[in-house]
C-alpha cells in the first residue's frame, strides 16, 4: 500500500537560487529520514559531514536545516556529539500552525463546531467496521471508566474512535478541532457535575452504536452529542465567536529573542487589521523599532516568512510586507506528522473524498453572487490553461467549491488534502494518463458547478461522486 513519502513536504516554492537549493536538500534530508523508518534522536550527520554529503555552500545547508526545523524532521545540536538529530512531529506544533491561519482569517466558533461535526460524523461512519476484538475492550473500558470518575478529560472517546478509523490523517484533524474551541473558552467552571454526566451517558450511547457495528446510529448519536455540546458553550457568556488576540507564533528558531520580535510583528499585523501587501517598514527601521540585531532581526522574518505573517522585498522600494493568510504552513506539518505516522494514500484520499462531498452540498446552499463569480471565474482558468497550467487549475476548482461551503475550517482541512493530493498523485502521472485526465475534467467540472449554481445539493453530490469514482482509478 502506496504511503507519503518526502517528496510531498518542504512544498512551499522557494525564491532564489540558494533557496531552491536549499528546499532540494530539505527534501533530500526528509527522504533519508523516512527511508531510515524516522529514527528519532539518531545523528544523521555533523555540520561539516552533511555539507560535504550534499555538495552545497555552507549557508544553502544552514537554509535547509531551518526548513527541516520548521517542518520538525530534525534540528541541529550544537557542541561534542552533535549534529543533525532527526526529531518526533508534534501535534501541537499543527495545532499552533492551524490557529494562527484560522485567526488570519477570522474564522468563527461556529466554524470550528461544525467542521468538527462533519469529521466526527465520518469517524462515526468508518469506525464500526474496522473494530477487532481488542478494539471493543478498548471502548468498553472507556466506557467504564467514565462512568466510575477515573477519566475526566471529556474528548477521550472523541479520540479513542477516531484511532479506531486507521486513518491518521482524520484522527490527527479530529484532534486539533477537539482542542482548537478550548481557545475560544476559558472557564473550566462551566464543566459541572451535571455536565460530565451528560456527556458520559451520550458517549456510552455512542461506544454501543459503534461496538454494534449500526454506523447510521453511531453517526446520529454523534451529531445529537456535539450539537448539545456546542449549544451549551455557545451559551456561555465566556464564550467568543472569534479568536483572542493573544495567538502566537514560535518554533523553527534558535533564539527566543527572534520569536519574541516575530510575535511582536504578529500582534501588530491583529491587532490594527493590517491588509496583505501593508508596509510594516525597512529591515533597518524594524531593527531599530524592536530593539534587536540583524542576525536576530532575519531569524524572525524566517519564521514570519514559514507561517505567511510577512515577508521581506529586496532591493528599492523594499521592506517588510504583510502576507496573506497562506494554508503553506499548516500543510508542511501536517505532510510531515503524516508521513511519520505512515499514512497510505488511499486512506488521504477517501477521506477528502468525504469532505468534499459535504462541501458541494454546502456550496450549494450557500453560494453568494460573489461565490458565483469566483466559481465561473475557476471554470473560465481551467478551461484556458495549459498543458503546464492544468494541474492547478483543476484542483483550483476544488478549492473554490471548499471556500463556498462557507466554513474556513472545513476548507482549511480541504485545501491541506487537496495539497497533499496533488503533490502525491497529480504531479506523478504518465503523459498519457494527464492527457486523459484533461480530456474529462473539464466537462465534468462544468456539470459539477452547474448543479451548485442551480442549488441542487443533491445533483451536485451525485456529479462530484462520479468524478471522484473516475479519478480514483488514474490516481492510484
Amino acid at each position: 500500500m502506496t504511503t507519503l513519502s518526502g517528496s510531498v513536504l518542504t512544498s512551499r516554492p522557494a525564491n532564489g537560487a540558494r533557496s531552491k537549493m536549499a528546499t532540494t536538500v530539505a527534501r533530500r534530508i526528509v527522504d533519508e529520514v523516512i527511508e531510515r523508518g524516522w529514527p528519532v534522536g539518531e545523528v544523521l550527520g555533523s555540520e561539516t559531514d552533511l555539507i560535504e554529503q550534499y555538495g552545497v555552500s555552507r549557508a544553502v545547508f544552514r537554509e535547509a536545516v531551518r526548513l527541516v526545523e520548521n517542518q520538525q524532521v530534525a534540528h541541529m545540536r550544537r557542541g561534542p556529539g552533535g549534529g543533525l538529530v532527526v526529531t518526533e512531529p508534534s501535534v501541537d506544533a499543527i495545532i499552533a500552525a492551524a490557529v494562527l491561519y484560522l485567526h488570519r482569517v477570522n474564522a468563527r466558533l461556529d466554524e470550528v463546531f461544525e467542521a468538527r461535526l462533519v469529521l466526527e460524523e465520518i469517524v462515526s461512519e468508518i469506525a464500526p467496521s474496522r473494530l477487532d476484538e481488542a478494539d471493543v475492550a478498548k471502548l468498553l473500558e472507556l466506557v467504564d471508566n467514565e462512568t466510575s470518575g477515573d477519566v475526566k478529560d471529556h474528548r477521550a472517546l472523541h479520540t479513542l474512535l477516531a484511532s479506531l478509523t486507521r486513518n491518521p490523517a482524520l484522527e490527527l484533524f479530529v484532534e486539533i478541532l477537539n482542542r482548537v474551541p478550548v481557545l475560544y473558552f476559558r472557564d473550566p467552571a462551566a464543566f459541572t457535575a451535571t455536565t460530565f454526566s451528560e456527556s458520559q451517558h451520550a458517549h456510552e450511547r455512542i461506544a454501543m452504536a459503534v461496538i454494534a457495528g449500526d454506523a447510521g446510529l453511531a453517526r446520529h448519536r454523534m451529531r445529537k452529542h456535539l450539537q448539545a455540546e456546542a449549544d451549551f458553550l455557545r451559551r456561555r457568556r465566556s464564550s467568543h465567536q472569534l479568536l483572542p488576540d493573544t495567538v502566537t507564533v514560535g518554533g523553527g528558531v534558535s533564539s527566543k529573542r527572534a520569536e519574541d520580535v516575530a510575535r511582536a510583528v504578529l500582534q501588530d499585523v491583529i491587532s490594527e487589521d493590517l491588509p496583505p501587501g501593508y508596509l510594516l517598514g525597512s529591515e533597518s527601521e524594524l531593527i531599530e523599532r524592536y530593539g534587536v540585531s540583524r542576525a536576530v532581526f532575519r531569524e524572525a522574518v524566517r519564521l514570519l516568512e514559514h507561517h505567511h505573517i510577512a515577508a521581506m522585498r529586496r532591493g528599492p522600494g523594499g521592506g517588510m510586507f504583510v502576507s496573506a493568510p497562506s494554508v503553506d504552513a499548516v500543510t508542511d506539518v501536517v505532510a510531515v506528522y503524516l508521513a511519520h505516522r505512515g499514512l497510505k494514500v488511499a486512506d488521504l484520499a477517501d477521506l477528502r473524498n468525504r469532505l468534499e462531498l459535504v462541501l458541494v452540498d454546502l456550496a450549494a446552499q450557500r453560494i453568494d453572487e460573489e461565490g458565483r463569480v469566483r466559481l465561473r471565474d475557476a471554470l473560465e482558468r481551467e478551461k484556458n490553461a495549459s498543458d503546464a497550467e492544468f494541474a492547478e487549475a483543476g484542483h483550483d476548482l476544488h478549492g473554490v467549491i471548499a471556500a463556498l461551503g462557507g466554513n474556513r475550517a472545513l476548507e482549511l482541512v480541504t485545501l491541506v488534502l487537496i495539497r497533499l493530493t496533488r503533490l502525491h498523485q497529480i504531479d506523478r502521472l504518465s503523459d498519457a494518463v494527464r492527457q486523459k485526465v484533461a480530456d474529462e475534467v473539464p466537462r465534468t467540472h462544468e456539470g459539477i458547478a452547474q448543479a451548485i449554481l442551480d442549488g441542487d445539493g443533491e445533483l451536485a453530490r451525485y456529479r462530484l461522486r462520479r468524478h471522484l469514482e473516475v479519478l480514483a482509478k488514474y490516481l492510484r
